[in-house]
């Protein structure tokens, strides 16, 4: 138990400091993605101001490309109690965006990363008729933010990260009781006599999954996500093999241990294929 209690603090140590890992050069770079609703029917150039000094700064446009005159210079002689845009003026490392986005559906979506990435930030929006909207300021709370900016209203937030967990919660937990469920019936076991340790040992182990696959997710984005789920599912299948062990009824204790790695290799590697499938 002792062993078992170590290896759950070491990958929580893990977790909390991925947010300092992430920022080096190396691994996943922040993101905003931008996703502007009600966006005016009027062409526009979309930028984040950032409040940072502007020294030694990264051009982050290329001004080559064919890009209204007076709508960009709009951009560069904004300047209002120090907020800057961040493209257009550039940033002390480099950013990668578009002054332009993207159309989905009734939005237009806006794409920002790299180590430029900004944590608070404001929304500037200029239109070709020279009329200019500035949105309060936000601070990004995720590694890889969603961004809501409403131009209707010009209201500004942050995604709930919170629905994203709750939602995939249920998802694999539900997944997780179908798959492990039907293993459980193949080896025999009574499902009459075992589903109460059999749902909890799985709630127990698919919570502890959630959070720290999300906190990954959240703090150092989908990839070192995915590289903690591979090792963390060893930790799971030795946790789930030693409550197992000792609450299934029936057969014996190797059986149970058997049906435990069974189970949880198969989840494994349906997990993976659906990961995979979604990349």
């Amino acid at each position: 138990m002792k062993r078992l209690a170590a290896v759950i603090l070491m990958v929580f140590s893990i977790v909390f400091l991925l947010p300092f890992i992430a920022y080096a050069d190396i691994g996943p770079k922040p993101s905003i993605k931008l996703i502007v609703l009600n966006p005016p029917e009027d062409e526009y150039y979309l930028d984040l101001l950032i409040d940072s000094e502007k020294k030694n700064s990264y051009t982050n446009i290329d001004e080559d490309d064919e890009l209204d005159e007076d709508m960009l210079n709009i951009l560069k002689e904004y300047n209002e109690n120090g907020w800057r845009p961040a493209l257009v003026t550039g940033t002390n490392v480099p950013l990668f965006g578009n002054l332009t986005g993207e159309k989905e559906g009734d939005t237009m979506v806006h794409k920002f990363s790299y180590l430029g990435t900004p944590k608070r930030f404001k929304v500037i929006l200029v239109e070709k008729s020279g009329k200019v909207t500035v949105s309060e300021d936000i601070e990004r709370k995720a590694f890889e933010s969603t961004v809501y900016y409403d131009y209707a209203t010009n209201e500004i937030w942050e995604s709930s990260a919170t629905l994203s967990y709750i939602k995939q919660f249920i998802m694999t937990f539900t997944a997780t009781i179908i798959v492990e469920g039907i293993i459980l019936i193949l080896f025999r076991f009574s499902l009459k006599k075992n589903w109460k340790p059999f749902v909890m040992v799985n709630l127990f182990t698919q919570i502890l999954l959630t959070l720290i696959v999300f906190s990954a997710m959240y703090f150092a984005g989908s990839m070192a996500a995915f590289l903690l789920y591979i090792p963390f599912e060893i930790v799971i299948l030795i946790i789930e093999s030693k409550l197992f062990k000792k609450y299934l009824q029936e057969y014996s204790i190797r059986r149970r241990i058997f049906y435990a790695i069974t189970a949880n290799v198969v989840s494994f590697m349906l997990g993976m294929w659906a990961i995979l499938k979604v990349w």
